[in-house]
């Protein structure tokens, strides 16, 4: 059957969503009001009487004498930008240093892509092809990590058409404050598929029925994963 796609706006939904969230707050807000008693105004305190503090919840309470301070913390380091070691058209080769145990970083070597639809503002779609090695460091196959903007429609996860036919379907795993990605084993059928190929359609789903397709050109795949291979 084949995929249909709708040239609305993305997050069209979302915002719907959102307005109805904030009509809502509205109408109990002023519901509330109509409802509260009028009640009459405390006395004003003297001005050389302190005012006693309120902790967040519960009663009023009065300072601890010599109570520690409670230290801002420290912000945390910002994350270095992956090393890209080579490209090959819209195909990245990039390396980066990733924790492995206390006090200890690795070197990890994967192949990057991501596509774009300047129609739809904010849809995206980008790959990650991951190396997992065994105890002895042989690669023993890859994992396919592919990201998508929150907002999207999970249920059906992300399709995978190579030059107008169906190769997989991989369902999102989870979603974090910045995106939802779907990892999982890429099986040696669709890696053939993506080396032999020539162009690679990922599809999401801004809701049922309405897909989007984001266009991947499979020139230069095959290069980059052969010099991904080369690396750690």
């Amino acid at each position: 059957m084949p995929l249909k796609h709708s040239p609305k706006a993305f997050f069209s939904i979302a915002a719907a969503g959102l307005a109805l969230a904030v009509a809502g707050g509205a109408f109990v807000h002023s519901a509330s009001a109509q409802q509260a008693a009028p009640q009459q105004a405390a006395p004003q305190k003297k001005m050389d009487q302190a005012p006693t503090p309120v902790t967040p919840f519960g009663p009023r309470r009065k300072p601890v004498q010599g109570a520690p301070v409670p230290r801002q913390q420290a912000a945390r380091p910002p994350v270095p930008k992956p090393e890209v070691v080579a490209k090959h058209g819209m195909w990245r080769v990039l390396c980066e240093k990733v924790p492995v145990a206390k006090g200890k970083v690795a070197k990890t070597c994967y192949v990057s892509a991501t596509a774009t639809d300047p129609k739809r503002k904010g849809a995206f779609v980008s790959m990650l092809l991951l190396k997992v090695k065994d105890k002895k460091g042989k690669v023993k196959g890859h994992v396919v990590n592919l990201r998508a903007p929150l907002g999207v429609f999970l249920p059906t996860g992300i399709a995978m058409e190579v030059d107008g036919k169906a190769v997989a379907r991989a369902p999102f795993t989870r979603c974090n404050p910045v995106f939802c990605e779907s990892t999982n084993q890429a099986r040696k059928k669709t890696l053939d598929a993506l080396r032999k190929g020539k162009k690679a359609r990922f599809i999401i789903y801004a809701a049922p029925g309405v897909a989007i397709p984001l266009s991947f050109d499979l020139k230069g795949f095959s290069a980059a994963m052969k010099k991904a291979a080369e690396l750690p």
